[in-house]
């Protein structure tokens, strides 16, 4: 049998696998919710919480419901902060990234062993995805973790060379490849490319925002785990003709202007 580990409690909350059970079936109407975190290998309850729904974020008010979800807690139990599902296939959007209160969105660092007790580090950023559909979960936002795998290379430009960004490692990290089918579902490439910084964050966050591209995805046991398209098909017509393609190299600036190569 797989182990699962137990729900995490730190001085600023609670936050695992739980379910949620409003005390009317009309989540509308609901004024009491029930959240009881459990074990999934055995279904043993570790906790269990009656909270008043009036004093949830206005954004748990909006979307609570019934079911099994992640939900994060304050340490006394007596608030959610945000619930999204544990399991399933989403559509949603960029609704913003992770970042300290007033403060621009900036890499976290990872510090971890290994199993021979070597110590190791990584950049990673979050993403908050935002659920548009199935509409019982509209408003839920996922958390998407990715890695900061970006470094800067010398890009020439109308015949200047600029500083830009560029992948740090290759398509064999299944994290770079993983960030690139954010960078593409999100369309985070489509202006052009992207001058590089110490932080290239908040110009990745801009891209997004002002891009809104809705995209589908997958979370698996509370993480987000897959993007994926719908795969199109035009076929031809008889009389089309291949004769080559036409590349603007002109236009390898970004959109808006404080978002370019200075």
């Amino acid at each position: 049998m797989v182990y699962r580990p137990p729900a995490k409690t730190s001085d600023f909350g609670t936050k695992g696998l739980a379910r949620v059970a409003l005390n009317n079936p009309d989540s509308s109407k609901a004024t009491k919710a029930k959240v009881t975190f459990y074990n999934e290998q055995d279904g043993t309850v570790i906790k269990q919480h009656i909270v008043d729904i009036k004093d949830c974020t206005d954004e748990v008010k909006e979307y609570i419901c019934s079911g099994e979800f992640v939900v994060n807690m304050s340490k006394d139990g007596d608030k959610i902060f945000s619930i999204y599902p544990y399991n399933g296939m989403f559509e949603g959007k960029v609704v913003g990234f992770s970042a300290k209160k007033d403060q621009p969105p900036s890499p976290y660092t990872y510090v971890g062993k290994d199993q021979k007790g070597k110590q190791y580090s990584y950049l990673f950023f979050v993403v908050n995805i935002g659920i548009a559909s199935p509409s019982e979960f509209k408003g839920m936002q996922v958390p998407c973790f990715l890695r900061y795998n970006f470094e800067e290379y010398d890009l020439e430009v109308n015949g200047v060379v600029r500083k830009a960004t560029r992948y740090s490692t290759t398509m064999k990290s299944k994290h770079t490849v993983f960030l690139d089918e954010y960078m593409g579902v999100t369309k985070s490439w489509d202006a052009g490319p992207i001058p590089y910084s110490d932080n290239i964050l908040p110009k990745l966050e801009q891209r997004a925002l002002r891009a809104e591209a809705s995209f589908k995805f997958i979370v698996k046991k509370g993480f987000l785990t897959d993007f994926y398209q719908e795969t199109t098909f035009a076929p031809n017509k008889p009389d089309e003709a291949f004769e080559g393609a036409d590349f603007d190299g002109e236009n390898l600036t970004d959109e808006p202007t404080e978002d370019t190569f200075e």
